[in-house]
């Protein structure tokens, strides 16, 4: 090999490391930037359904990943887990069948931030059936202020580009942060503007960045305009993808929308958690009232 090809040979891996360490530099300060933002949350949820006058009660747990959107404690995530429409839409990509009524109704949620041991009580704030996604609101927090992701800082995507989702493991494993991967494959504009993914991005509710640290969107599910005939809307295709981890597509209902669609949602939340708050304290402070004493029981008339 001449020295002009070895130089240009050196030159060329020099380029390749610095390159490769730069990428894993920026993922780890994206990591770093947005993981105290990601909360697991445990929901507990009673189950009714209603049909052909019969009714079945069933209560099941689930642990979620929502992200932090206001200092005070309003946690995004996904709203598929607490819509039996929106299940249903997934699943079959059908309505609820006629004289099928069906409610799913959270009992208790509990956030845990970082890796920490306390459980924070929270309550059901808003949910939007249009984004899918849903909002909770923690409790006792005093005078705490937390980490916020800014929907309203997002930037567009371009078709090609690597962005990156933050998680968290659950508690067995330290709720340890860890990273996915994806790629912009396309984009949509009906039923609203909205950005095809590829990879190995599952959660939903969750924020989607750039490798540079910038919001891109929210990963969520939208519904089709119109209904393919005999086609899987969203349902098993979507359903078995994030059953096994594997991570979403576009074409299975699953789109990244951008942060600016998101953020007049997170303010109404936000008024609505704090109306929902203040009913709660004030149903708190209200003197029990005493229960009315036991009437004396009448006696029986005898005979005649």
């Amino acid at each position: 090999m001449s020295k002009w090809l070895w130089a240009v040979f050196i030159s060329l891996t020099v380029l390749c490391v610095a390159t490769a360490q730069n990428e894993t530099a920026g993922v780890q300060a994206v990591v770093e930037k947005v993981a105290p933002s990601i909360a697991n949350v445990k929901v507990v949820i009673k189950t009714t359904m209603k049909m052909g006058g019969e009714s079945m009660d069933e209560e099941s747990k689930i642990s979620l990943q929502g992200v932090v959107v206001t200092p005070d404690g309003l946690i995004m995530l996904s709203n598929s887990p607490f819509s039996p429409k929106r299940m249903m839409e997934m699943l079959a990509g059908e309505s609820m069948p006629a004289g099928m009524d069906y409610k799913m109704t959270p009992t208790s949620i509990k956030v845990t931030f970082g890796n920490e041991d306390k459980e924070y009580d929270a309550f059901l704030a808003a949910t939007d059936t249009k984004l899918d996604l849903a909002f909770v609101k923690v409790e006792g927090l005093g005078d705490r202020q937390l980490t916020p992701v800014d929907l309203g800082s997002a930037v567009d995507a371009k078709l090609g580009q690597q962005v990156i989702a933050v998680s968290r493991l659950t508690k067995g494993y330290d709720y340890a942060p860890y990273f996915a991967l994806g790629q912009i494959c396309g984009e949509i504009a009906k039923p609203r503007r909205a950005w095809m993914l590829l990879g190995d991005i599952s959660q939903l509710g969750l924020p989607v960045f750039t490798l540079n640290g910038e919001l891109v969107g929210v990963l969520t599910t939208i519904a089709p305009e119109v209904k393919e005939e005999g086609g899987d809307t969203m349902g098993f295709t979507l359903f078995m993808r994030l059953l096994s981890g594997g991570g979403s597509s576009g074409t299975g209902g699953v789109f990244v929308i951008p942060g600016q669609q998101v953020k007049p949602l997170v303010e109404q939340a936000s008024r609505r958690a704090a109306e929902l708050a203040a009913e709660r304290a004030r149903k708190k402070e209200e003197p029990t009232k005493p229960s009315a004493p036991a009437q004396p029981a009448k006696p029986k008339s005898g005979g005649k």
